[in-house]
């Protein structure tokens, strides 16, 4: 996708991101309490009030791996189970800095712990439980070490006081529109963060893994006028200091750090109800309030859409924020998306929320897993609401193209399964599993492949999965033993043929 400017006329240094899936609203409504103006009339229906949120460490419990693309990321002997970041955000100097309380477990003995973080930025005090601990910076790592060491299964509470100016790094990526990753800062102050596979470490200190999921209660204090956007519950906005706020967003469901949303901005902010009357959260720029108000018209009806296909919802609350490129990402239950994207592709991002975002894959080889199924959802929406031309795309001729696209694609990058490390996100990962998808419902029949999906889902809700763990499901599940045409379309150097006619 080619990088877009907002209408507010802004050099963003950063770029794009990845087609992945969105939400829908149904009706919006301004939102109370203190922060950014609001504007516009409040439609009817009121978001369902939720249930206070609580943090059981039990959940954020992971069994991380060592990445077979990208093993300079993660670190196995290292489970988070909580990240609690105390940020303040200065727009003028473009200083991030702050405090990050992380609640660690270690799944070997380890004298000391490492982690992603980023060396445009600088490690204060350091502490673990209390005491005073010894760290080092190399090569965007942070290493501390411990005053005693942990046995396998013994947590500690990590805390770093840390500061800097954030920046990007290079995105392992053939796709000009992606060049980097990470914190994007522009030069008006304003933030937003694109992480994917990993970029998370250039805000701060982290376990920067899928297989490494954990909770997270994040807060960011910035001037008046300025908004902090996140994922998860967000809670009452705080009076901060020298008239600032703080914005505090809490995630009692585990979250991959590719995943975690953060946008500074002079936002605008609303409410909708969306689905059984799920809290639904918007953020955009004053400029672009119009066009936001159309598109997020339809969230309520994608949504539901969603549901019928697989399952509810998996998350408390959704919701979107703008960014000032021509992407999207499906950071989780809040969007981030530039203004004026087609609706299929806020069907996809969305459709992350149940593949990749509940059901995240372990590793990096298994992006497909993600990809293939929100690309074969807009495929599924195209067909019966339209594209971004606003006809109906058939099914067949959205097959047909891919598959005229498979081979090369394949040859290009690599088999979805084994793309080559450098073309992250590239389109084989995309178009190439969601074609395998298709023939696995042509050879089990609609019922059970959409029952299959459903069950994948909402049977392992909040974990991370694998290529060996899903060939096992869809064998079981629908009592066929596909794996030939799951190794063949995941592995092959050319594209397979369909094992029915067509």
């Amino acid at each position: 996708m080619t990088p877009r400017p907002r209408p507010a006329a802004r050099a963003c240094a950063g770029l794009a991101v990845f087609s992945l899936a969105l939400l829908s609203a149904g009706c919006e409504q301004d939102s109370g309490g203190p922060g950014p103006a609001q504007t516009g009339s409040a439609p009817a229906g009121q978001p369902s009030p939720l249930p206070p949120v609580e943090l059981d460490l039990a959940k954020g419990r992971s069994t991380p791996v060592a990445d077979p693309i990208y093993p300079e990321h993660g670190n196995p002997a290292v489970d988070v189970l909580l990240y609690d970041l105390d940020l303040s955000w200065d727009p003028a100097t473009r200083q991030l800095s702050g405090q990050a309380t992380l609640t660690v477990r270690a799944t070997e003995p380890v004298d000391e712990i490492t982690l992603d973080f980023g060396g445009a930025l600088r490690a204060g005090t350091v502490t673990v439980a209390g005491a005073t601990a010894t760290a080092s910076q190399a090569d965007d790592n942070l290493t501390v070490r411990l005053p005693q060491p942990l046995a396998a299964d013994q947590q500690a509470v990590l805390t770093v006081e840390y500061a800097g100016r954030p920046a990007t790094v290079d995105a392992p990526m053939v796709r000009t529109d992606i060049p980097k990753v990470g914190l994007f800062v522009d030069d008006d102050g304003s933030a937003f963060a694109l992480q994917e596979p990993f970029g998370a470490f250039t805000w701060y200190p982290v376990n920067d893994h899928p297989s490494d999921e954990a909770l997270y209660d994040l807060s960011v204090t910035v001037p008046a006028g300025w908004a902090a956007v996140s994922g998860g519950d967000p809670q009452p906005v705080a009076s901060g200091p020298n008239g600032g706020q703080t914005y505090r967003y809490v995630s009692a469901q585990p979250v991959a750090s590719y995943l975690v949303a953060l946008g500074i901005d002079h936002y605008e902010h609303r409410t909708a109800a969306g689905p059984r009357g799920l809290p639904l959260h918007y953020w955009y720029l004053t400029a672009e309030a119009e066009v936001i108000h159309q598109q997020t018209d339809k969230i309520g009806e994608m949504i539901g859409w969603l549901e019928k296909r697989f399952g509810p919802y998996p998350f408390r609350t959704a919701g979107l924020m703008t960014i000032p490129v021509r992407t999207g990402m499906e950071t989780q239950t809040m969007i981030t998306l530039s203004a004026g994207f087609p609706d299929a592709v806020m069907v996809h991002e969305l459709a992350h929320h149940w593949f990749g975002n509940s059901v995240t894959p372990r590793d990096w080889r298994d992006m497909w897993l993600n990809e293939g199924w929100a690309m074969y959802a807009q495929a599924l929406w195209e067909d019966e609401h339209g594209g971004a031309g606003g006809e109906p795309t058939p099914l067949a001729a959205t097959l047909a193209s891919w598959h005229n696209r498979d081979g090369a694609l394949r040859a290009e990058h690599g088999p979805p399964a084994n793309y080559l490390p450098g073309h992250f996100a590239s389109p084989n990962v995309y178009y190439s599993p969601a074609l395998m998808l298709h023939e696995i419902r042509r050879q089990v029949g609609d019922r059970k492949f959409f029952a299959m999906a459903n069950d994948w889902v909402q049977r392992n809700k909040d974990t991370t999965q694998d290529r060996a763990s899903f060939t096992a499901f869809v064998n079981q599940h629908t009592g066929e033993d596909l794996t030939a045409l799951i190794d063949q379309w995941l592995d092959s150097p050319t594209t397979p043929q369909p094992l029915l006619p067509t």
